[in-house]
């Protein structure tokens, strides 16, 4: 009788882990689901210009508007960039109705100049619109929508594009080394030349080559196709690489391909000659591995001894 129960524990215990994993299994791709690379407009100094830095972010139709308005108020990278959304400008209210963004914010607004205005307008209109259930904005200062010069409310990417203040995007070529594994469990390295826009890091655009693999054959990637990239930024010769948690899980726990994915990433970042050492971060946090194999909670040097040397 006591084997009888003690198996039936078992068997309710089991049940109850396999719906829990589940349920984890399930919020984490709803989680990584919500990040969206979205481009948002600074206003450049130097070159009296809208330009754009990406970023990802965690983007919910019901909570999406907050987030981008509060992101787009902290100081970008560039030291000659600008937020173009003031600090003690408020969001009151917004609401989406159909694909128009309704949004009401503080009478800060007319604090600004008119070339001030202009840009915020068109900045938020560009970021903003990238949002595929955005196409119009309507913008109320203290309840009391702004009407522009064809008497109409609504601001859209259309008839906003052609404002003097943006900036084409320039893309350009640069010659990369990215770092694949190989059949010996080394790292190889893989040169070549990607198109970048200038106002796209390099930072990510490297690490987003990794995800997509090598294209020499007999070289194998690192890094999980699932990862996604949160954000991407460098500061004091250091780059902080936001990663979600499936470049954690999907490696299995494996020490070997833990090391190659992580010194993948820190030595490809740090063929750049403003970075030293690569910060990981999951989810916006720091995080230490299971295996205890790297530590990768604290910055983490070039490591050399891992690549292959050619003969």
């Amino acid at each position: 009788m006591n084997n009888k129960k003690l198996f039936l524990f078992g068997v309710v215990f089991v049940i109850i882990c396999i719906f829990l994993i589940g349920a984890f299994s399930i919020m984490i791709s709803s989680k990584n689901e919500n990040l969206k690379n979205i481009s948002i407009y600074y206003y450049d100094k130097l070159t009296n210009n809208l330009v754009a830095e990406d970023i990802y972010l965690d983007i919910q139709k019901d909570e999406f508007i907050n987030n981008l308005f509060n992101e787009m108020k902290i100081q970008p990278k560039l030291a000659n960039l600008k937020p173009i959304i003031p600090t003690d400008l408020q969001l009151i209210e917004y609401s989406v109705d159909n694909d128009t963004l309704n949004i009401n914010i503080s009478n800060e607004y007319y604090s600004m100049s008119n070339v001030e205005q202009l840009v915020f307008r068109a900045g938020f209109v560009l970021t903003v619109t990238e949002l595929d259930f955005v196409s119009n904005i309507r913008i109320l200062v203290e309840d009391k929508p702004l009407v522009f010069g064809n008497n109409s409310e609504l601001l859209n990417s259309s008839n906003i594009i052609l404002n003097p203040f943006i900036l084409p995007d320039k893309i350009e070529q640069e010659q990369v080394s990215l770092y694949f594994a190989n059949e010996d469990n080394m790292l190889i390295e893989e040169t070549r030349n990607i198109e970048f826009k200038q106002n796209k890091s390099m930072e990510l655009y490297i690490v987003e080559e990794l995800i997509n693999g090598p294209k020499i054959e007999g070289n194998i990637k690192t890094i999980p196709e699932e990862t996604k990239i949160r954000n991407i930024k460098t500061e004091d010769n250091i780059c902080y690489v936001d990663l979600s948690i499936d470049f954690i899980t999907k490696l299995g726990n494996n020490e070997e391909k833990e090391k190659l994915a992580i010194y993948s990433i820190v030595n490809s970042l740090t063929n750049l000659d403003n970075i030293n050492k690569v910060q990981f971060l999951i989810d916006g946090e720091k995080y230490s591995l299971s295996s205890g194999s790297i530590d990768i909670s604290q910055p983490i040097d070039r490591y050399e001894t891992i690549i292959e040397k050619e003969v």
